[in-house]
């Protein structure tokens, strides 16, 4: 497997559990020359051109609205381009099982971007031979005061080597 993670490893997120496991993975934040915003054109073209390079890309860094699926939509493009047969790990939130509701603190914008998201990752699994999973995460413990509570970025990261090294696909799960 070669993996790309979005996030920095470097801080406590997703991508620091992943680097625990899979010390060989890349990632893909601004410390490592990727803008995941595509505010840019150069930005959008520079991942489309990395992301052939690898058969795993987890998709663990919401980045701004519509950020998660934009990767999905552009790995799942381009893997099918050159026939890759890869795994797209998505990470979404349990503000999608919420609803748009909002009294959980979330806007309605975010839990309809994360069920999208969801439901975007499940439409693509299996096309083109590549498969693609969905993990709703019910909070992190990323070490900002209110957190505490969260699920470890380590825990987060043994449940996507779980669904990478499972024999069987699984398309959705979640760790709340």
């Amino acid at each position: 497997m070669k993996i790309l993670c979005s996030g920095n490893p470097t801080h406590k997120t997703i991508a620091s559990g992943v680097m625990q496991l899979y010390p060989d993975a890349h990632f893909a934040s601004t410390s490592t020359g990727y803008d995941l915003r595509f505010w840019e054109h150069e930005s959008e073209t520079y991942f489309k051109q990395q992301i052939v390079d690898y058969d795993v890309f987890i998709n663990a860094s919401y980045l701004c609205k519509w950020g998660q699926h934009q990767l999905l939509e552009h790995t799942h493009e381009v893997w099918s381009k050159h026939n890759i047969h890869g795994h797209i790990v998505n990470i979404g939130s349990s503000a999608e099982l919420d609803g748009v509701r909002d009294d959980f603190g979330y806007t309605g914008q975010y839990s309809i971007q994360k069920s999208t998201l969801r439901d975007l990752s499940l439409y693509y699994n299996g096309k083109n031979k590549i498969q693609c999973s969905h993990i709703i995460v019910g909070g992190i413990n990323d070490g900002l005061p209110g957190n505490e509570n969260g699920i470890k970025p380590l825990e987060i990261a043994k449940t996507i080597q779980y669904v990478l090294e499972h024999t069987r696909r699984v398309p959705l799960t979640s760790l709340i």
